[in-house]
């Protein structure tokens, strides 16, 4: 996959122009830099990048490479995590591969977002946490929490993983003296690295303010007005509908003349659930296909598209017959599983007091359905990026799999034909879309940078460009600059010329260069604008903002 879709390129993606910064401040300096606006920890983020730059200097390829290899162990970590839990190679096997052609995985595969470096640290300690609760072996456990430190200096939410072992410790050792003292001794050593993490950086970057935003909003009882919570529970159906999605093949697999025998006996409680969850899409979404939210996954591949026409939405990607059917497609796979899941979580609870589970079982299902809540809390209350889900399929589909009949025997053996052919179909076409998707995102970022750096190369300056989020960011990122209402908001000086998949009013073609693409729709091509004498200066309103 990775050789497919040629993850060559000196450009950034998204928000790691942010990260490749201190990289290559650390590369090129020896000195430690975090720009005022970077949120996340970061730091062994930096060394992992700067590590694979030491060969021949800085460069995005190189960064690229880094997170790549880190993908490749988050699905080693991702087979370990689930077979050491569930006892089961085809599960664990199933589970790896929705992982792997998720497009969210591999389109941030091939950039330097800490996302899917974190995901792999987060699922080998959750594998060393789950072996050392099975086996009752110290050393494990010691390991799988000196990784939840590493994940921890990538993002703030790894301190779920010290509070999910602390609960799932005392309920595997009982409550007494000493459970209770390594379960505090677990939730407070994260809590003292987060803490001194903050107190450095503090010291270190006196002007960063975004470092603590994130985790201070959450101590601040003005934060949880009801707007906000009503926003929690959205998200939480946004939630529902990204996972139900990328793990519809595994639950077809569970389609078998036992689980047949089940949903006629549990006919009416699914019924109430799809009615439920149907509701919710109406009022909340108003019927609108998926993808229903924004970030990396959107209807014509994978992003963002941080352009200023596709942004504002100045201009709108032509939206063919047979996409719509494919969206359509998407999201009655996405509203079957939202109810799949929700129907399996309502069984959660009587699974976890029946007598049948054993005290081991018991507590590494307390490890990871505490980890999910405590993970999701923070990201549900602020504004949720569809990014922020990859640790959750796997967790569920391992609590999801012990709810099955005999699950150690034969979860899989007795699926029905049509199921069988329907899932397979589905992970191959998941497979070619995830591909086909990171490279045209690939492609288009090319050649956008490409025609970047010509028309530098002709003198223009950066100032003078509107070249998208990422470029701007890059070159002129201002912790001081003020936004102007007839400007992108991402520090734009001066929109002499905009980058953009159209022409856009009030310009001129300047140039047009056609882009390589896979899939039969997206961007196309790159137009280069140049304002007009007579260029209409109009007022932007940034759909995506909230209030």
């Amino acid at each position: 996959m990775i050789l497919v879709i040629n993850p060559y390129g000196e450009f950034p993606f998204n928000d790691d122009w942010l990260y490749a910064q201190s990289v290559k401040a650390l590369v090129e300096t020896g000195k430690f830099y975090m720009a005022p606006l970077t949120s996340v920890n970061l730091f062994v983020q930096i060394g992992w990048g700067a590590l694979f730059c030491l060969p021949c200097g800085f460069s995005f390829t190189a960064l690229r490479v880094s997170t790549l290899v880190a993908g490749a162990f988050g699905l080693w970590g991702t087979y370990r995590l689930i077979n050491t839990s569930t006892n089961n190679q085809q599960t664990a096997f199933i589970g790896t591969l929705l992982t792997m052609v998720n497009p969210i995985y591999l389109g941030l595969s091939a950039s330097f977002m800490t996302d899917v470096p974190f995901y792999a640290l987060m699922v080998w300690s959750l594998s060393y946490l789950v072996a050392g609760l099975k086996q009752d072996v110290t050393r494990f456990i010691l390991i799988g929490l000196g990784l939840a430190v590493i994940a921890l200096l990538i993002r703030q939410l790894g301190i779920a993983i010290f509070m999910g072992f602390g609960l799932a410790y005392l309920v595997r050792k009982g409550i007494h003296r000493r459970s209770i003292l390594v379960a505090g001794i677990s939730v407070g050593s994260g809590l003292c690295v987060q803490i001194a993490y903050q107190k450095w950086m503090k010291y270190m970057m006196t002007d960063m303010v975004m470092y603590n935003a994130q985790a201070g909003n959450l101590f601040h009882l003005s934060y949880y007005r009801m707007q906000l919570l009503s926003s929690f529970i959205n998200n939480m159906f946004v939630c529902l509908m990204y996972v139900g999605l990328f793990m519809f093949p595994y639950f077809l697999l569970l389609l078998t003349r036992q689980s047949k025998a089940t949903f006629i006996q549990d006919r009416w409680l699914w019924l109430l659930i799809v009615g439920i969850v149907i509701a919710l899409w109406q009022v909340s979404f108003h019927g609108m296909n998926m993808p229903i939210w924004f970030n990396v996954l959107n209807a014509f591949g994978i992003g963002p598209i941080l352009l200023k026409d596709l942004y504002y939405r100045i201009y709108s990607l032509p939206f063919p017959t047979l996409l719509h059917i494919i969206t359509m497609l998407m999201t009655g796979m996405s509203l079957l599983g939202s109810a799949y899941i929700l129907y399996h979580l309502v069984r959660l609870v009587p699974f976890l007091l029946g007598r049948s589970i054993s005290l081991s079982q018991r507590a590494i299902v307390i490890l990871l359905s505490s980890f999910l809540v405590i993970y999701f809390f923070p990201i549900g209350m602020q504004v949720l990026f569809d990014r922020y889900l990859l640790p959750i399929p796997v967790l569920l589909l391992i609590l999801i799999h012990w709810l099955q009949p005999v699950p150690e025997q034969k979860p899989l053996e007795h699926t029905l034909p049509l199921p069988l052919y329907l899932s397979v179909g589905l992970g191959i076409g998941y497979l070619i879309f995830s591909v086909c998707a990171t490279h045209d995102y690939l492609a288009w970022n090319r050649v956008r940078w490409e025609s970047l750096n010509n028309l530098m190369k002709q003198g223009v300056k950066p100032a003078k460009i509107d070249g998208g989020h990422e470029f701007n960011g890059w070159y002129l990122y201002s912790s001081s600059y003020k936004s102007s209402p007839t400007k992108s908001w991402w520090w734009v000086h001066d929109d002499t010329y905009v980058v953009g998949a159209s022409l856009m009013p009030g310009y001129a073609l300047y140039q047009k260069h056609d882009v390589d693409t896979w899939l039969p729709w997206g961007i196309q091509q790159i137009i280069i604008n140049k304002k007009s004498q007579s260029g209409d200066v109009t007022q932007l309103t940034n759909p995506y903002s909230t209030n």
